[in-house]
């Protein structure tokens, strides 16, 4: 995989890494070529669930009281996701990083599979594509991978191909037109601002994903008009996570806060009900501490909520039947 070189030393907005608290992870040797210590391939293995730790506002740390049950889906447990990823970046290319709020929506996606099986996902903003990589592995019908930089796609696509995902694209269908069982993830660029035409496969999604995508308010004010757009058309419902932040920005040398509050303004603007998940149903998959500055939340048309909330829980008591939380 071919990568510029960048020094670590570079200045940037995002001066290092931001992971989760704790997060572990088993680096592997990069690419022949790639900037020595910029670049890195990392292991990210699939735990058995446990519950969250939860973190109050005075910082102490407690168990969660409600019992959490369930299991993993087959073949999921141990398993070792390999990504590439940049170990500190400038802003425009922080799609590149590991992200908090990628590993606490896939902690939801694992907890959770019949929400994504044999439905048509999209996964807005995908940065390394973790959780496009989960969906194709929980049974997706299909998974369509976008991001607004070319190079983050390009990223993902190669992320797929390591984890044993082929990317579907014209030569690919050809390929394998007769072959059902293939896994495969289209990936392409999707701009937030720019939205693609009504053929494209995006307004076809039933099932919108994303992660950490709200940092600056130009971004949020996209994002929200694209999300009102897609849940007025086919898709019925977005699962965003994001970590709540404050950070110092050396383009204008002072604390930003992020823009989050801005975003749910923009939301209830566009008639879109935005309805926290409580994070302590969520067990933990990963090697990492849940903070409380993480969050979750669904995200639907105003005028669909309240059916598709009937729904869902409707189904989460059928699976809670069967033995999955």
């Amino acid at each position: 995989m071919e990568r510029e070189s960048e020094s670590e030393s570079e200045e940037g907005d995002v001066c290092g890494i931001i992971e989760a608290d704790g997060l572990s992870l088993e680096e592997l040797p990069v690419h022949q070529g790639a900037a020595k210590g910029t670049w890195r391939v990392s292991v990210l293995r699939v735990l058995s669930p446990r519950p969250p730790i939860i973190e109050d506002e005075d910082g102490d740390l407690a168990m969660p009281r409600t019992e959490l049950g369930g299991e993993l889906p087959p073949g999921l447990l141990d398993w070792q996701i390999q990504m590439a990823r940049l170990a500190s970046s400038r802003l425009e290319r922080v799609g590149l990083q590991l992200w908090a709020g990628a590993l606490v929506l896939s902690d939801f996606l694992l907890a959770r599979p019949w929400l994504l099986r044999e439905r048509h996902v999209c996964e807005l903003g995908a940065g390394l594509g973790l959780c496009s990589l989960l969906a194709c592995r929980l049974g997706a019908a299909s998974v369509l991978c976008t991001d607004g930089h070319l190079e983050a796609v390009e990223n993902c696509r190669q992320n797929l191909q390591r984890n044993g995902v082929s990317v579907k694209d014209a030569e690919y269908a050809e390929a394998n037109r007769e072959d059902a069982n293939v896994k495969t993830v289209k990936v392409e660029v999707l701009r937030w601002e720019d939205p693609p035409p009504m053929e494209d496969d995006v307004w076809a999604a039933e099932v919108l994903l994303a992660a950490d995508v709200i940092y600056d308010a130009a971004a949020a004010e996209a994002f929200a008009k694209l999300a009102a757009k897609l849940l007025n058309t086919k898709a019925e419902r977005l699962y965003m996570s994001l970590e709540k932040r404050v950070y110092f920005s050396s383009a204008t040398f002072k604390p930003e806060v992020a823009a989050y509050p801005q975003f749910l303004e923009d939301c209830a603007a566009l008639g879109l009900e935005v309805e926290p998940v409580d994070l302590s149903s969520v067990p933990v998959h990963f090697n990492y501490v849940r903070s409380r500055f993480y969050e979750l939340v669904t995200i639907t048309a105003k005028g669909r909520a309240s059916v598709k909330r009937k729904q869902e829980h409707a189904t989460e008591d059928v699976q809670s039947g069967e033995g999955v939380n």
